[in-house]
């Protein structure tokens, strides 16, 4: 998946190395779209200085849609395929897991797997937690941000956050890589019930104590680890 800032070059670098070995038709590229980013919190439009309005991607989770909305997902079902990857351009160590999270996915019959590392606490790190419903109706194992986790594990699992146990160096809470393991019939017909669209979220950094006005436009966004939010 690409976007409008990195297309041109993907193609380019792909084109100038054969692909890498592989056939072009081997290779599918998908490209979200860019959205408005705001200034304030009133979500005054940024401007840059031609005039025009400053627009961001719209974040990794636009994948699922991606996929549902191109067909590429039910083309690579239809064509046997039984297991997808999702893996980060910044994260190339991250092949190495695969081959054992494919194994240990299928031999759970696993509908989404996570790939995780230690982390320790306070490490500026995604990290998988289980969250169950105060009525005690389910609960979702998913990715929660490391801006969000300490205060959540303060208000309901230790008041002291983000803590290792004692004599243990790490996190209770593993790290999320982002390589995630999907068994792909299931995903499929996910799809076809929700379209992928992920639900969206805003982080700004302010510049201000009263927390009104961002250092930098910001825009709503949304992240392929939120895929839990779209299960039953």
């Amino acid at each position: 998946m690409v976007s409008d800032d990195t297309n041109d070059r993907t193609v380019e670098l792909l084109e100038a190395n054969n692909y890498f070995g592989l056939k072009p038709d081997q290779v599918t590229m998908l490209k979200q779209e860019n959205v408005p980013a705001m200034i304030d919190n009133t979500a005054k439009l940024a401007i840059d200085e031609d005039g025009f309005i400053s627009t961001k991607p719209h974040g990794h989770g636009d994948i699922h849609n991606l996929l549902f909305d191109s067909q590429i997902a039910a083309k690579w079902l239809s064509l046997g395929k039984q297991w997808m990857v999702f893996l980060q351009d910044t994260n190339a160590l991250a092949c190495k897991a695969i081959p054992a999270v494919l194994g240990v996915s299928r031999s759970h019959n696993l509908e989404m797997n996570s790939v995780c590392v230690q982390r320790k606490p306070g490490e500026a790190m995604g990290a998988i937690v289980k969250l169950n419903r105060d009525d005690g109706t389910g609960s979702l194992t998913i990715n929660v941000e490391y801006n969000q986790l300490h205060s959540l594990l303060v208000a309901k699992w230790n008041p002291k956050g983000d803590a290792c146990k004692e004599g243990e160096h790490y996190s209770t809470f593993p790290g999320n890589t982002n390589t995630l393991v999907f068994k792909l019939a299931e995903y499929v017909e996910n799809l076809k019930r929700t379209g992928g669209v992920i639900p969206e979220f805003v982080n700004p950094k302010y510049a201000n104590e009263e927390r009104t006005v961002f250092k930098s436009p910001t825009r709503l966004e949304c992240m392929m680890q939120d895929y839990p939010k779209l299960l039953d």
